[in-house]
């Protein structure tokens, strides 16, 4: 028979050819993994883009530090406004800042007398997110002997006015009167394009917020 013979020649064939993937196998067993080289030149590339972005975001993380507690500050400013109309009787708004004493880090702020829904004293930390030592708050109403206008403090009346405001510290605008509450990161100066601010610059009680320069 014939048959056993063709069947050893196909065999034999088959064994003989090689593989065509025998190449490919191999050059991809050889392209697995990294060097230490590339390894380490990947570390590098890493430090250098971290160092290079590090500034940027902590500076993006303070201003937003800033914005909230000077959003808080002005929202207390409108909310003491509100209840003096509401309850038709004068309300003080007192700012306990790191300059007080004692000293407030977090700083606070009172209404005097307590609101109705929410105490006496809130503390302008951002439901938290504020740690000690990050922020510095401070105001220009910090002349003694004037009862119309207490240390840190703002009094509205009953129809929602400004009792007096202070004078400004600002020596460019020597005859302008506003109550300015500034918000900075700590340790800032009095030039930082950080610094925020919340303004009551009319009898009248008309707010605004600044920054920077505008603070001043």
């Amino acid at each position: 028979m014939k048959t056993p013979s063709i069947l050893l020649k196909l065999l034999h064939n088959s064994a003989a050819k090689p593989s065509p993937n025998f190449n490919k196998t191999a050059s991809r067993k050889g392209e697995g993994g990294f060097t230490i080289l590339e390894l380490v030149v990947i570390v590098l590339i890493l430090g250098i883009l971290s160092a290079i972005a590090a500034p940027s975001w902590q500076a993006f993380i303070t201003r937003q530090r800033v914005r909230t507690v000077n959003d808080r500050v002005f929202q207390s400013l409108r909310l003491a406004q509100s209840e003096a109309k509401r309850t038709k009787r004068d309300v003080k708004l007192t700012f306990n800042t790191n300059a007080s004493n004692p000293p407030v880090d977090p700083p606070t702020v009172t209404f005097t007398p307590p609101l109705a829904t929410g105490g006496s004293t809130q503390t302008l930390n951002g439901g938290g997110e504020i740690k000690r030592g990050t922020i510095a708050l401070s105001t220009n109403a910090t002349i003694p002997g004037d009862a119309d206008i207490p240390i840190n403090s703002i009094i509205f009346d009953y129809q929602g006015n400004v009792k007096k405001l202070p004078p400004s510290t600002n020596p460019a605008t020597p005859n302008v009167r506003r109550f300015v509450v500034t918000v900075a990161p700590a340790n800032a100066t009095s030039n930082s394009s950080a610094r925020q601010c919340a303004i009551v610059e009319t009898i009248i009680g008309g707010m605004r917020t600044a920054e920077g320069t505008q603070c001043n």
